[in-house]
């Protein structure tokens, strides 16, 4: 009788444990986060007045590490979901997501759904020249992705290494579309190039160089800082880039996630977005952040994000190969 009770009380506690283990799985989220993160943290303090108890663990890096370390947890996920990557980001893992849509994506345009349903677009991304105008007049930087070949910006124009910064890949593909290898590789006898994307758009602001390429919204905020800053958009065209959220296959916290990825397509966070980061929003509703043109005064054309995932390991041992000749 004493052994029964014993036995009884013993598996009565190990229900309680098992209950209260998964009641506090129930009350967490792990993000893995490539944006800012100051945006990020306005998100989790809004999303926690929205969904009070749940307790939120950010985890922020590059784009690339990230998908290191979620490929290298795929027998036991820690994440639950991955935000702010370019879309080519998940093309090119789409089997490491499960595929969830956002309940209300009204506010989008339609190419804000990703492949099967593996991601969700966020924000809109268009390359640009930073330029010191200090150090030179706009109407000498260079004007088009085509002028980064003129020999007069040798050893005048910064840009991150593709194989190191998902946006310098970005850049490279553009330029790929639209002028192929021939053009590229006269570009990477002209350009001087940086590990970090960072130190692209940050070296020009501190006038240790006169022109740039980088984010339009990282124009925006030097100019906030009160540096001598100004954006060209490549006549020749910059793509329509978008990043995006997805759903980690396996997700330890499912449930959780999709209410912050339900959260995080609503205008009232695209709001914070735009108020906090000076990031253009893919919201049609949304207004970009002063200080960005408009979308209809920017020549652009379709970012083959499919072809960026695809040609990636090609396209960047190839850099190497022509960057190691220079």
């Amino acid at each position: 009788m004493l052994r029964r009770r014993i036995l009884n009380l013993a598996c009565a506690t190990a229900a309680t444990l098992c209950i209260g283990s998964a009641a506090a799985q129930a009350q967490s989220l792990v993000i893995y986060n490539t944006i800012s993160t100051k945006v990020m943290q306005s998100f989790v303090e809004d999303f926690a007045k929205l969904n009070p108890g749940i307790k939120v663990e950010v985890i922020s890096a590059g784009g690339g590490e990230l998908l290191t370390r979620i490929n290298a947890e795929r027998a036991r996920p820690r994440g639950d979901i991955f935000v702010g990557p370019d879309m080519d980001n998940f093309d090119a893992a789409l089997d490491m997501f499960d595929g969830y849509v956002p309940k209300d994506v009204s506010g989008f345009p339609a190419s804000a759904a990703g492949k099967d349903g593996k991601y969700f677009g966020f924000s809109t991304n268009f390359q640009v020249f930073i330029v010191n105008t200090k150090m030179l007049p706009l109407d000498k930087a260079p004007q088009s992705w085509a002028d980064l070949t003129k020999p007069e910006f040798k050893g005048q124009v910064l840009m991150a290494n593709p194989a190191q910064s998902g946006s310098a890949y970005s850049q490279m593909h553009q330029m790929l579309m639209l002028y192929g290898w021939d053009m590229m590789t006269k570009v990477i006898s002209v350009v001087t190039f940086v590990p970090s994307s960072k130190l692209a758009y940050q070296n020009v602001a501190k006038g240790e160089f006169p022109v740039g390429i980088t984010s339009e919204f990282n124009v925006v905020a030097m100019q906030a800082e009160g540096l001598p800053v100004a954006a060209i958009y490549p006549s020749d065209g910059t793509a329509l880039i978008m990043d995006a959220n997805g759903l980690i296959k396996g997700a330890p916290n499912p449930e959780n996630a999709k209410k912050f990825l339900d959260y995080i397509v609503t205008k009232r966070a695209h709001d914070i977005l735009v108020d906090v980061d000076k990031r253009r929003s893919a919201r049609t509703d949304v207004a970009p952040p002063a200080g960005l043109k408009q979308l209809p005064e920017i020549k652009s054309f379709a970012y083959d994000s499919a072809g960026a995932a695809q040609n990636r390991k090609a396209s960047i041992e190839r850099f190497d190969k022509i960057f190691s000749a220079k």
